[in-house]
């Protein structure tokens, strides 16, 4: 007979780890946050972190169906809020099968979901075929990966110089105002194929933890005390938010 409080004890510290930082960061996730996004502004300016946070109603279309010409679209709106000139990078949902990962490591679901690619004729973010369903996710996975182009194509930084180039990668969708886009995407629950319960999914390299903390400073440094755009957010990221800029306020 298996142990329940085990079992609750293990999900519980699966739940732990896929809401922590998928990476380490330097000087601690709240440090190493202040410092990124103090870059972030001075690389490309304060107007960007003042511009009005987008809102899912305001990104996603009334009457989005999930079909790939709708996915170009919703993600042709995430490039012009990132300031990406069309053309500039190729977009394909080609993304070799659907992106998704299940290892047999305690269940848990991994999704790769979008990748950037530098390429002699030009770069590319191909992206899985089955996030046109999902308008968050593709939101967020299009936005971070925009944002590599940004970052990387655009040589402000480099593999070598940045090591944690994923997690600033997931910052600048913050910073350009998507991160309820990156939160809300970073953890969730499926159901699994045999139909039997629940398994976790995870996203992203900062995830609800330090996305919470990120979204608290971008606040702050908007002069936000109280953002009415919080409600937007999943619970537990939103009490993090919450919690942290309180914390920040005094």
């Amino acid at each position: 007979m298996r142990n329940p409080i085990g079992v609750l004890r293990r999900n519980q510290q699966v739940r732990a780890e896929l809401k922590a930082p998928r990476e380490r960061l330097p000087g601690g996730r709240r440090r190493w946050i202040r410092s990124s996004m103090n870059w972030l502004i001075a690389e490309f300016g304060r107007d960007v972190l003042l511009r009005p946070i987008v809102l899912p109603d305001e990104l996603i279309p009334t009457g989005y169906d999930g079909s790939l010409a709708a996915a170009e679209e919703l993600c042709a709106r995430v490039a012009d809020r990132m300031e990406l000139p069309s053309g500039r990078c190729a977009l394909s949902f080609g993304l070799v099968g659907d992106g998704v990962r299940r290892p047999a490591y305690r269940g848990v679901v991994k999704e790769q979901g979008g990748r950037w690619l530098r390429g002699a004729d030009g770069n590319e973010i191909q992206l899985a075929p089955a996030l046109a369903a999902d308008p968050v996710a593709l939101a967020a996975i299009y936005a971070h990966e925009a944002g590599h182009e940004l970052l990387l194509g655009g040589d402000r930084i480099s593999f070598a110089r940045r090591p944690d180039h994923e997690s600033l990668t997931d910052l600048l969708t913050v910073f350009y105002g998507l991160g309820i886009f990156t939160a809300n995407a970073a953890y969730e629950r499926r159901p699994r194929p045999n139909g039997r319960g629940k398994q976790p999914l995870a996203r992203g390299y900062l995830r609800e933890a330090a996305l919470s903390d990120a979204l608290a400073y971008y606040a702050l440094l908007r002069g936000e005390r109280h953002p009415d755009w919080d409600r937007h957010l999943d619970p537990p990221v939103r009490r993090g938010m919450r919690n942290q800029l309180t914390i920040l306020s005094k």
